[in-house]
């Protein structure tokens, strides 16, 4: 055991500023050893938080990361680190190498379950899911002969990583919001706009919400993908929403919070599909820390947070006038909104937020 372990994280996929990645892994490691972050970003190099920062080129097309991967691997070679922390399945074989070769320490941080996210991945023909599923399963037997340890975003990840791994959750920092302030929104979704998380569902509760309430408005917080852009656009327009609905975009998470700060119910419609039904979406902590009481798919482990915390209601995400009706009475009934965004505040500072977390991090690198 050492305390002046130099450690090298690495992802060619995520921005730099990745609220998982940067704003608590990278920034939480800092505070008691020496850290360097290489990751896509618009600058070369910065310090922040004690975290150096080294840009690697961002990308627009999958086909981009070649690049990124090649310079990661260069600087990894040249680097006097002694451990390796990484964060995506195409850096699998880096990890490997960084083993054999370079006699590193070699972390894998995972995310998400990757099989079913290629099975989701809807561009991919049934043969080239097959072949990509085999190439990951292969290269994810072969790393346990090499890594160190894994760490696991989620419980369910166990199943295939039983061994040499560490669940930490991705519960959000704590930060001192003012979700008192005036609400702007009605209802609010924060994270990635696809049409598996509910994106065409919310426009079409919203359009039931609309007979009553003609002015209720919706914020939407992310990136739309331009497979769903069209079919989001026309939706829109069809249902004469254009001024109930805000699409912000990708914002930074801080920027992306103080929207959902002005918000009152947060939205967590996922479809009934594995890799969410297994999973906690970060948002659920996200509307928690700011007392936003949420709506959220009625999956066997969402209604374990819920029952804990009493923050929120669970539906069936597929029946949407039974969600419209729920979002009505709650809006409507003030006495069980305000107690429910209070017992959100409460549950995050008792037991969901990060610093629960952070010395899994430090007991793991003082380990080696």
């Amino acid at each position: 055991m050492q305390d002046n372990y130099k450690i090298f994280i690495g992802t060619s996929v995520h921005r730099w500023n990745d609220n998982r990645i940067f704003h608590k892994e990278a920034v939480s490691l800092a505070k008691k050893f020496n850290v360097e972050l290489h990751a896509p970003a618009d600058f070369d190099k910065k310090n922040i938080n004690g975290v150096k920062i080294f840009g690697l080129p961002t990308w627009e097309e999958e086909t981009d990361r070649k690049l990124i991967r090649k310079q990661l691997w260069l600087r990894l070679k040249n680097n006097d680190s002694d451990i390796f922390i990484f964060h995506d399945p195409e850096l699998i074989w880096i990890g490997i190498k960084a083993s054999i070769v370079l006699k590193l320490k070699v972390v894998y941080d995972i995310h998400e379950n990757t099989i079913q996210s290629i099975i989701r991945k809807k561009w991919l023909s049934p043969i080239a899911k097959l072949i990509a599923i085999i190439g990951y399963s292969f290269l994810q037997q072969i790393s346990k002969l090499f890594f160190d340890h894994y760490l696991l975003a989620e419980d369910s990840y166990k199943n295939f990583m039983k061994k040499n791994s560490t669940v930490v959750y991705n519960y959000p920092l704590k930060v001192d919001y003012d979700h008192q302030r005036i609400k702007e929104f009605d209802l609010v979704y924060l994270g990635d706009i696809t049409e598996d998380r509910g994106a065409l569902i919310m426009v079409k509760i919203l359009s039931i919400l609309k007979r009553k309430h003609s002015k209720i408005n919706l914020a939407l917080i992310g990136k739309v993908p331009q497979i769903l852009k069209n079919d989001l656009a026309n939706a829109i327009v069809e249902y004469r929403l254009k001024n109930n609905i805000k699409l912000f975009g990708y914002m930074n998470y801080y920027e992306a919070m103080q929207i959902v700060c002005k918000s009152k119910v947060g939205l967590c419609l996922l479809k009934p599909i594995k890799n969410y039904i297994d999973s906690y979406p970060t948002k659920l902590f996200d509307y928690l820390q700011v007392g936003v009481p949420c709506v959220c798919s009625n999956f066997p482990l969402y209604q374990k947070l819920l029952d804990k915390c009493d923050s929120g209601i669970s539906v069936d995400p597929l029946d949407i006038e039974g969600i419209a009706t729920v979002i009505h009475c709650l809006l409507d009934d003030s006495n069980k909104y305000n107690n429910l965004s209070k017992n959100g505040i409460i549950a995050l500072n008792k037991d969901y937020n990060w610093s629960s977390q952070e010395n899994k991090l430090f007991n793991l690198v003082q380990s080696f």
